[in-house]
Parts: C-alpha cells; structure tokens; sequence
C-alpha cells in the first residue's frame, strides 16, 4: 500500500509542486531533525542518545561536508546557510519521483539525518527506525509497552520507510543493457 502511494504521487503529482518545492520541504526538517534534540535528564537516555546518535551525525557532516550540531536547548540548532545550500545541491541531483521517496522518508523518520544514512546504504531500515524512534524506545522500555498502540506505530513506520527506501532506489537505478551476440 505505501509504495502504490508513492507512486500514484510520483505519476499525478496530486499537489502540483515542482522540485524546487519538495526540496524545501526536506529540508524544513534541518530545524527540527530529531538526531539533533537531545535531553539533560535522564541521565541514561542522555548517555544513550550520545552513544548512538552522535556517530551517525559525525558521519553525515563527513559525508556531506556540513555542519550539523545537537542542542540540549528548545531553539534549533544554527544551521549554516552553506550547509543548507550543499544539501539542497545533493537533492538536486536527483530525479522528481526520487524526492518523493526521500520526502516520504524524511517525514516518517522525522529525521534527515537518518534518511539521508538509508538512502546511501549506511544503514538499514531497523536500524533507520531504531534510531528514529529511540526516545520512545527508551520510554517503552522503562514503562512498559501498549501492544495495541506501539506495536502498530512500529509495524506502519517500517512499512512507510521500507517503501520509501524501495522506491528511491529503485527509480534511482541505473542500468545498462548489453547486446548479445548471436552465435
């Protein structure tokens, strides 16, 4: 189901927007991508975001040569406007039907950190989901779990990148057709 959505948006483009448009869309998400928000207390949740969240967004400021930083404060983190700019480059070099993908992950994952380390294979889906979804983690681990509740939050979340993953890399493929010869 997810991934007919994304392709039905990809084929009607339902919204009317253009590149320019879906792009500012992901990166709305610089202000508030949840890899950056970290906690003061407790101090085991603090320890936990650090443990696993700082050596991811070491990698994507190396990957992308950005400067992104985490914030224990309710403002955003200052994001640099060339950091802004080397992003939107990256998105740019993709087709339209591969931005929805990437817009569709970013939302979900509520991260454009974490999407950006599935789309370039650094990481996979459980461990995309993981990451996104370690402050609920933490808190279900600590009191407990509503079955009917968290359990389908998980399984529509995997759904939702799963599908999104799929289909940016699928239609963002190459191939290369050789011609046989007959003999």
């Amino acid at each position: 189901m997810q991934m007919t959505t994304l392709c039905n948006t990809a084929l009607d483009n339902p919204t009317g927007r253009n590149k320019e448009q879906v792009i500012t869309s992901i990166l709305h998400f610089l202000d508030t991508d949840t890899v950056c928000y970290r906690q003061e207390l407790p101090v085991d949740l603090v320890e936990l975001q650090t443990r696993e969240w700082d050596p991811l967004l070491d990698w994507f400021n190396s990957r992308y040569e950005t400067d992104i930083t985490s914030t224990q404060s309710i403002m955003p983190p200052a994001v640099p406007d060339e950091t802004r700019a080397k992003l939107k480059q990256h998105l740019l070099t993709h087709n339209e039907w591969a931005l929805f993908g990437y817009e569709s992950a970013v939302q979900s994952l509520k991260s454009i950190v974490v999407a950006f380390a599935l789309m370039d294979r650094h990481i996979h889906v459980e461990r995309a989901m993981a990451l996104s979804r370690l402050e609920e983690e933490f808190q279900i681990s600590k009191w407990g779990e509503v079955e009917w509740g968290h359990r389908i939050d998980h399984m529509d979340l995997q759904a939702r990148v799963a599908a999104a993953t799929l289909f940016v890399h699928l239609v963002t493929e190459t191939t290369h057709k050789i011609k046989k010869i007959a003999v």
